[in-house]
């Protein structure tokens, strides 16, 4: 079974009911936690997600939504040879660099964010959650 890495706007998507995203982050989420796909994000993912979402809401609201976050992710490691990785990348964004590290050398074979843009697709399958449910909807069909 493939492995998956949600990056931050995926999560925020869902947890501050982003338009027109939302709807999408909601039937990502859904289907990651019917199917059991094996889910990972990164400390950093964690971290900036508390940030904006006890800036926009509160802290306690903060706390609450990656409490129910890590209950369907397992935080992927993160080490310091991945960030002296993701210094020498030639990447256009430095946290998406981390994230992408993380994932690879997680052995995670799909990073799902909407900034797919900014990504290599040379290391790691990179998909918007929109093309992930698409793709997996074929898969049961078939």
């Amino acid at each position: 079974m493939n492995s998956v890495f949600l990056d931050t706007d995926v999560v925020l998507d869902l947890y501050i009911r982003r338009e027109p995203h939302h709807d999408v982050a909601l039937r990502l989420f859904t289907y990651l936690k019917k199917s059991k796909v094996p889910c990972f994000t990164s400390a950093v993912v964690i971290a900036n997600t508390y940030y904006i979402l006890s800036k926009i809401e509160s802290p306690k609201y903060a706390i609450d939504r990656i409490r129910k976050l890590r209950k369907l992710v397992s935080v992927a490691t993160l080490s310091e040879g991945m960030v002296d990785s993701a210094l020498s990348a030639p990447h256009k964004d430095f946290e998406d660099s981390i994230q992408l590290h993380c994932a690879v050398q997680n052995g995670i074979n799909t990073l799902i964010t909407r900034n797919t843009k900014d990504y290599p697709k040379e290391q790691v399958k990179i998909t918007d959650p929109l093309q992930y449910l698409s793709a997996a909807a074929l898969l049961e069909r078939s």
